[in-house]
């Protein structure tokens, strides 16, 4: 196991001297068939199955929780109701929008401490995201994209989350049109994705911002490439 971190300054206000935390570096994102696929290689039951037992403990939870309670999910974690938001006096009241009732896991053993063998690399210098390679997996042609076909970004610190607004693979054109492609696959190491719809033929630049699997304390770093679109 390999895992990395970065450290950065804490953000009290109190605190006498500075201090730092670590943010660790996440590999990729796994959506949840893939985890419900994983899930069931390992412990030998059908993926549909596994599916099955996340939607009726989501369920579980969701029936507790809105009666107050606390939901225990033995050896991994607690679950229990929490407030979000200051309040403008010691009775309230309580404002939409800005007091939100949200839901907190805390963990519990032997989860809580199942990674306190591992003892992570520093890399503070900062992720520098780099792109080596792009290849139509269709035509495999390097740089250069035809119409839908899926293509492969290999590189360095790449790993965009799809799931967050401002991280995306994109096509830009030369005269600006920027087409945000569909991304299938994202590790720190390689990158697939797609057009939305076949581009106007032409040379394009490739762009790709990302976190590098870092957390949103971080801010989005861009690199791009020169393409031609068929």
């Amino acid at each position: 196991m390999a895992v990395k971190f970065m450290t950065i300054k804490g953000a009290s206000t109190i605190a006498t001297k500075p201090f730092y935390i670590g943010i660790p570096q996440h590999e990729r994102v796994i959506g949840k068939k893939e985890a419900y696929e994983i899930a069931a290689e390992r412990t030998g039951y059908k993926a549909t199955a596994v599916r099955a037992v996340f939607m009726a403990l989501k369920e579980f939870v969701r029936e507790n929780q809105n009666r107050g309670n606390i939901t225990y999910i033995d050896e991994v974690a607690s679950i229990r109701n929490a407030v979000r938001g200051s309040f403008a006096a010691l009775t309230g009241p309580w404002v939409k929008g800005r007091n939100v009732l949200m839901i907190n896991a805390v963990e519990m053993e032997p989860f809580k401490t199942i990674l306190e063998g591992v003892v992570p690399t520093n890399n503070t210098e900062g992720a520098k995201p780099v792109i080596y390679t792009v290849l139509d997996e269709a035509t495999r042609e390097y740089d250069v994209i035809t119409g839908t076909d899926v293509f492969s970004i290999a590189g360095a610190d790449l790993g965009p989350d799809a799931a967050k607004d401002d991280e995306f693979v994109s096509l830009v054109s030369t005269n600006g049109t920027d087409a945000k492609c569909d991304i299938t696959y994202s590790d720190l190491g390689n990158v697939k994705a797609h057009a939305p719809y076949a581009l106007i033929p032409g040379e394009y630049t490739l762009k790709v911002r990302t976190r590098s699997g870092m957390g949103q304390e971080f801010g989005v770093k861009e690199v791009t490439r020169r393409v031609t679109v068929k």
